[in-house]
């Protein structure tokens, strides 16, 4: 573990990797309807855009990272956690203002109150990713007091309900779906079995963000172990149970897709997927393995890890107001010229979350 400046490095390349997903992920025109276009290029494409689902899930491993092993203080913690609140509140509405006269989007007041309190669908509804986390915040007094216990199966308990009724729940209805999609007879409805109705403990599986603790715990423990140099694993099995785990991820959204005809997005329904989870975990793994010594490089990753809070609340702003000129370049199409499209959503981002810190008073809007 190399550490500059107290920056852990690995942890900003993990943030980096994130945060680019995370602009590629929601302004991007590849295509991927297999349905219609049978060719290797929307497969390939199709197989790319899965990579995107560990994106949400590494933000959480980060944050179990930073919070799980070290003190800290309840009241203060209660404190930031209102704090974070607040802010997602007020950039919902900020999102919304700044888009209006982008999108050409008109409200009366009643609708821009509840789109900026219950978030509008692809308009400032990113902000979910802050609100479960804000959700973690509130249990995390109770997630530390289980997590740093001595004997450690309560955690282990706790993890293992968390991943049953999610992971494990939603691996059992995708067996449902490759059955019927292999037999052509659906005697089980998929993406409607519940593996102990009624008594789940978290509520519907499909309805909540409670995997979220999961990743957030893993990342705890993960990054414990590689302090301690206790990850034995080689790099090249890391890669390699991560490409065995998109390919797997890439081949049931095939599945998906031809099964309902219509597009099935990989990286969304794959943050509890058992795939999602095993690729997390090794790029996590993996990133923690690199040596970091180009001084440009770090300093780079050190620049986005300290930014990634204001790129992803501004990152819309740019891609809307681009995108649709980005869509009539020739080959805008190509998966390339969209991962170079992602990375300039990235850097101007970037630019305006250094520029917003800069300014007395309105840096706030970025401070947690």
């Amino acid at each position: 573990m190399i550490i500059a400046n107290k920056r852990i490095l690995y942890y900003d390349a993990i943030k980096t990797l994130a945060i680019f997903f995370v602009c590629f992920y929601h302004f991007n025109a590849i295509n991927v309807d297999i349905i219609n276009n049978h060719n290797s290029t929307t497969y390939i494409n199709y197989f790319f855009y899965s990579i995107g689902s560990i994106a949400v899930p590494l933000f959480f491993m980060i944050n179990g990272a930073l919070l799980l092993n070290k003190e800290y203080n309840l009241k203060k913690h209660l404190w930031k956690t209102f704090r974070i609140y607040l802010l997602v509140v007020v950039w919902s509405f900020i999102t919304l203002s700044v888009l209006i006269p982008i999108c050409g989007d008109t409200y009366s007041f009643v609708d821009f109150f509840r789109s900026g309190w219950y978030l509008k669908k692809t308009r400032n509804d990113h902000l979910w990713f802050l609100m479960t986390l804000i959700s973690i915040h509130l249990l995390f007094p109770f997630i530390k007091e289980i997590y740093d216990n001595a004997k450690h199966q309560i955690l282990y308990l706790f993890c293992s309900i968390i991943f049953i009724f999610s992971f494990g729940n939603l691996f059992v209805n995708s067996i449902a779906n490759v059955a019927e999609y292999i037999l052509g007879i659906n005697y089980l409805k998929g993406d409607d079995i519940y593996l102990f109705p009624l008594i789940n403990p978290f509520g519907n599986p499909f309805g909540n963000y409670f995997y979220s603790i999961l990743y957030f715990i893993l990342g705890g423990i993960l990054s414990k172990k590689v302090s301690q140099n206790r990850v034995k694993i080689s790099s090249t099995l890391l890669i390699a149970i991560f490409l065995v785990s998109l390919s797997m991820l890439f081949l049931y959204g095939t599945i998906m897709f031809s099964s309902n005809k219509s597009f099935y997005d990989t990286v969304w329904n794959g943050y509890f997927s058992i795939m999602t989870l095993t690729m997390s975990l090794s790029t996590f793994l993996l990133l923690s393995k690199i040596d970091y010594n180009n001084k440009k490089i770090n300093s780079f990753l050190k620049i986005i890890g300290a930014n990634t809070l204001g790129i992803f609340l501004v990152h819309r702003f740019f891609g809307y107001a681009t995108f649709p000129f980005f869509c009539k370049l020739p080959h805008s199409d190509n998966i390339f010229v969209n991962i170079i499209y992602g990375l300039i959503i990235l850097l101007l981002s970037l630019l305006l979350s250094i520029i917003i810190k800069k300014i007395p008073i309105v840096k706030r809007v970025l401070k947690i």
